[in-house]
């Protein structure tokens, strides 16, 4: 890699570094607003009352007018908490234009018409089971946009205890609106890929959001991005 050409990508990495950390920043920070008026039971289980559920609902709408680029967030419990354990539960809102945000109503009952199995995905596995903060995508989502998204998370913990996971939904329109002019800056073909190998962006018609490629791709180099337990890496052709 000739010393322009070296320096270019590093400007790109550096940019991206940023961009991702702020994304988890800001997650840790709707964390600590949503689990301060949460009480966990001495039986074990989580308790949102109609106050605690309305500063959830303020909460929500904050971050995701500060935060265009998320599509939906919130707080999703693990089902070993949720004071129905056979149904989990969620506390989540989406956006239904710039100024108007609703709670959205899952499918959480095993067996019915688009029960949605939350504590199997990746995103969920990765942060309340692991402790680690994680993204995970892109794939159509459950809540029947057909648009691709990539979802963010974080562990959720109430006095030591994990209950869950925070996180954000990030169409992949819009995380390529907000990654594209980074990779610009590069006249080299450069991608953003997820830990399976799938593109989430990129500068070059080569690698289209979506399509995987392979660790050993041909004339490849590959640097990792931060943060690091999101095994996100750049691909830099050539």
């Amino acid at each position: 890699m000739s010393e322009g050409k070296g320096a270019s990508v590093a400007v790109a990495v550096a940019a991206l570094d940023s961009w991702f950390k702020a994304q988890f920043a800001q997650l840790d920070a709707l964390a600590g607003e949503l689990l301060s008026v949460i009480q966990l039971e001495g039986s074990g289980q989580v308790s949102v009352s109609a106050t605690a559920r309305k500063h959830l609902r303020d909460a929500t709408a904050a971050f995701l007018s500060e935060n265009t680029v998320a599509d939906g967030c919130g707080l999703i419990f693990a089902s070993l908490v949720s004071e129905n354990r056979e149904s989990g539960h969620l506390e989540w809102w989406v956006r239904e234009d710039e100024q108007r945000f609703s709670r959205y109503s899952f499918g959480l009952i095993p067996g019915a018409d688009r029960f949605y199995d939350y504590e199997h995905h990746e995103w969920f596995t990765r942060a309340y089971h692991d402790g680690a903060v994680s993204l995970v995508g892109p794939y159509i989502d459950y809540l029947g946009i057909e648009a691709y998204v990539v979802t963010l998370t974080v562990p959720a913990e109430i006095q030591g205890t994990r209950v869950g996971a925070i996180g954000c939904d990030i169409q992949v329109a819009d995380l390529e609106r907000e990654l594209l002019p980074m990779l610009l800056r590069c006249d080299t073909p450069l991608a953003v890929v997820g830990a399976h190998g799938h593109v989430l962006c990129s500068n070059s018609g080569r690698f289209l959001p979506g399509e995987f490629v392979p660790s050993e791709e041909e004339g490849c180099s590959w640097i990792a991005l931060q943060p690091e337990a999101t095994a996100l890496r750049l691909l830099v052709a050539g």
